[in-house]
């Protein structure tokens, strides 16, 4: 085997280990759209279908505290939430067009992650998003009913 098919296989095979290392870098969604309440701001991943809906936040070990999933509806209703397989607990956010219709802080995660049978999270009110960020927050900021927000999706 001549040294120029040495060379160019190993060109080859560094092109096509250098391409499986960028395609793996970024696996993980980085939010764009973002939601301002008040003097907050919070980038967001947003769930669209239902199967990112189903999903949510479920099976994540955690989430930055700048950041929160945003769960967008076509039309406005009262949507159940849960912590179905949750690791951290949670502040609940729905929101009707740009207003805070209704808020569950500190929603716990299950104590059986197994548990078929856990609390479900109505609004009192119909709502077309609901905000998930971490456990806290909205007593931290002093978010309340009726304030309003200012959604940017992308």
């Amino acid at each position: 085997m001549s040294l120029n098919k040495i060379i160019i296989g190993f060109i080859v095979i560094l092109l096509l280990f250098s391409a499986f290392v960028v395609l793996q870098i970024d696996k993980t969604p980085k939010p764009a759209s973002k939601i301002a309440f008040k003097n907050q701001t919070y980038a967001v991943e947003l769930a669209k279908t239902p199967k990112d809906q189903q999903l949510g936040l479920s099976g994540r070990k955690s989430l930055p505290q700048d950041q929160g999933m945003l769960f967008v509806f076509t039309t406005a209703a009262k949507y159940p939430f849960w912590m179905k397989e949750m690791n951290f607990p949670l502040d609940m956010i729905f929101i009707k067009d740009n207003k805070i219709v209704t808020i569950f802080t500190n929603v716990p995660v299950p104590k059986d992650p197994k548990a078929t049978n856990i609390p479900v999270y109505t609004p009192t009110q119909p709502a077309n998003y609901v905000l998930e960020i971490n456990a806290g927050q909205v007593k931290k900021y002093n978010f309340k009913n009726g304030d309003t927000v200012k959604i940017t999706l992308k």
